[in-house]
């Protein structure tokens, strides 16, 4: 299940840093973005991939995980207990997140795939939408994406063409860890899984993906220290293919599954990471200058990637909370009030309202689908304003506010199951109420059904019914 130990090239990673992300600091040549008078802050957003909700230390539900420096992170901050994304997959999740918008709205309902629904149809985040990266570059943050990006595969779409300044990482739903030569090959048969910075390939590296991935953000953080950043860290771990260093996996060699060993020890290595990105800021004294935001893009896969997703029913690719309801924690030294557990209903929607308005910008205008949640992260406000949160994947969708969960998790032309879900009392989606309460279906599926015929149907999938036109879709021609 694991390759050979491979060596770490100190020498070669600190040069190929030094080229990559240690550009000369912007301080000098464009204003300081000031928010009140103050620096603005910065904010770093990590994102892990396909991480259970179990899999974090502070959610306090596996006895196997160690992740030290998020648990930290969470104690200094708010924990949000129903926390959610859009979408229970990569692509869609990462589209709604960096644009603020339902990614059904612009018709982004699934991963990349074979079929289109019209003829020229490009699959990715639409280049006419603003990335955060946009946002935070129109009011003068030098910004970065470092990881894995996975929405659209023609170059314009890709980081460094979408707001982001440097972009140092891969644009596919997954990659090899132990990096080595496969790069260059790479390049020419699977250029969206090669390792690039910017439109440059990256020459072969011997260092451990997510090491890779955590050393350019430090390397990136201590080049511009001095000027309000931007920092997108959108780790693969602990997506496939289960690659782990030999000295974590030995540090596991308890755990008697040999796959949920290596998940563990993928996860200790980017919680590893995480702590040195979070030891950076505290070097240069930028804590109370740095929104931190930690999250998964979905929830696991427990036969794929031997994660947990307890207490939660399903995993990713479902629309019950094991699929879209993910470990998320949010902290800012002096700001956000710390050791919270907050359990009103937030989704990854937010991130966007909530840290530009933090960044002084005027969002009124931007046609955005979260709302700020820095208020109540403050203790300015008590709850949130009950609201609907909506998922829409073609075959299955779900509505939820505060009280009540929709699911319908097969929709056909003959028929929709419905399941009813009093989920601030059932967090495990046990007890179906849809024949108990018909008047909370009713009410949530016309509110669903409103809510649906406002957005553009899915452009490509993988019906071929569904979507009748093929496309090129890795590589190949369907």
């Amino acid at each position: 299940m694991t390759l050979p130990s491979q060596k770490k090239c100190a020498l070669a990673s600190a040069l190929s840093t030094a080229l990559c992300l240690s550009q000369p600091t912007l301080a000098d040549s464009k204003p300081i973005p000031m928010v009140d008078g103050h620096r603005a802050p910065n904010v770093v957003l990590l994102f892990a991939d396909d991480l259970g909700y179990a899999d974090t230390g502070f959610q306090n539900s596996s006895n196997d995980v160690v992740t030290p420096n998020l648990d930290k992170l969470a104690k200094a901050g708010a924990i949000l207990t129903t926390g959610y994304v859009t979408a229970p997959v990569c692509g869609p999740s990462r589209a709604g997140m960096l644009s603020g918008r339902y990614q059904e709205s612009f018709g982004y309902h699934d991963n990349t795939a074979p079929y289109v629904r019209e003829e020229g149809i490009v699959q990715g985040l639409p280049l006419d939408i603003p990335t955060i990266g946009n946002r935070f570059q129109d009011i003068g943050y030098t910004t970065a994406m470092i990881g894995k990006y996975h929405d659209g595969d023609p170059k314009e779409y890709w980081p460094h063409n979408r707001g982001f300044d440097e972009f140092f990482g891969f644009n596919n739903g997954a990659a090899n860890y132990f990096v080595g030569p496969i790069n260059d090959k790479n390049a020419e048969e699977k250029p969206n899984s090669s390792i690039y910075h910017n439109d440059q390939l990256v020459p072969p590296f011997d260092d451990y993906l997510t090491d890779r991935f955590g050393n350019e953000a430090v390397s990136f953080i201590e080049s511009h220290k001095d000027e309000p950043f931007f920092l997108y860290v959108p780790f693969n771990a602990i997506h496939g293919p289960l690659q782990a260093l030999d000295e974590d996996i030995e540090r596991f060699k308890h755990i008697k599954d040999p796959k949920r060993r290596l998940s563990v020890a993928m996860n200790y290595n980017m919680d590893k990471n995480v702590g040195n990105i979070i030891n950076k800021l505290k070097e240069h004294e930028l804590m109370e200058d740095t929104i931190i935001i930690f999250l998964s893009d979905n929830g696991g896969k427990p036969k794929g990637n031997a994660s947990y997703n307890h207490p939660l029913r399903g995993q990713k690719n479902t629309l019950w909370d094991g699929g879209i309801r993910v470990p998320f924690t949010v902290a800012w030294e002096g700001k956000i009030l710390a050791g919270q557990t907050i359990d009103d209903p937030v989704i990854s929607l937010d991130i966007l309202p909530t840290v530009l308005k933090a960044a002084g910008a005027d969002t009124s205008d931007w046609d955005l689908d979260g709302v700020d949640i820095m208020p109540r992260l403050t203790g300015q406000s008590e709850k949130l304003d009950n609201r609907f949160l909506y998922w829409d994947r073609v075959i299955k969708a779900a509505i939820r506010d505060d009280e009540w969960k929709l699911v319908m998790p097969n929709i056909t032309p003959r028929k929709t199951e419905i399941q009813l879900f009093k989920i601030s009392e059932d967090i495990s989606e046990s007890n179906n109420l849809a024949d108990k309460h018909p008047e909370q279906v009713e009410r949530l599926m016309k509110e669903f059904k409103q809510w649906q015929a406002k957005n553009e149907p899915a452009k490509w999938g993988w019906n071929k019914k569904k979507f009748p036109h093929k496309t090129v879709f890795r590589g190949k021609q369907y």
